[in-house]
């Protein structure tokens, strides 16, 4: 069996992508990250709520941004686009794809899992896999 990480290991193009990918989720994350930071230092909540919003809200706004335009900011940023495999991505692939943001642990999850299986698309990650999209270049012919 072939997985993700055999073609990770010895193609340059595809490590690239993925450390693109990591990049554009730190991005994304402090897009999300900040607002809540200084919210909650302005107010002066220094519980765990502030932090308990930030899954759930960079699931909102990938889910959002990734059903009205393709991509995030973080994705744009660094010319990724999350695609359909079968056409026009729909809000109920964008949804599916997006649900392991709302527990950061589980997107680190769904990157292993989606390495581990067998897969013909070593950019998916298991949701990715599962709601038939991917994340292409957009700044490569034929988006690897």
């Amino acid at each position: 069996m072939v997985t993700g990480f055999d073609y990770l290991s010895r193609d340059e193009v595809l490590q690239g992508h993925w450390i693109k990918r990591f990049v554009a989720i730190v991005i994304d994350g402090l897009i999300i990250w900040l607002p809540i930071w200084f919210f909650s230092v302005l107010v002066g909540i220094h519980t765990i709520i502030p932090a308990g919003l930030f899954g759930p809200l960079l699931f909102v706004y990938a889910f959002v941004f990734e059903t009205a335009i393709g991509g995030t900011i973080g994705k744009m940023l660094l010319h990724l686009k999350a695609v359909s495999v079968t056409g026009q991505m729909n809000s109920s692939q964008a949804l599916f794809r997006n649900i392991s943001k709302v527990f950061v642990p589980f997107l680190l999850l769904d990157w292993i899992i989606g390495m581990l299986v067998d897969t013909k698309d070593p950019r998916q990650k298991w949701t990715d896999q599962l709601a038939k999209t991917s994340v292409i270049a957009t700044d490569r012919p034929g988006g690897n």
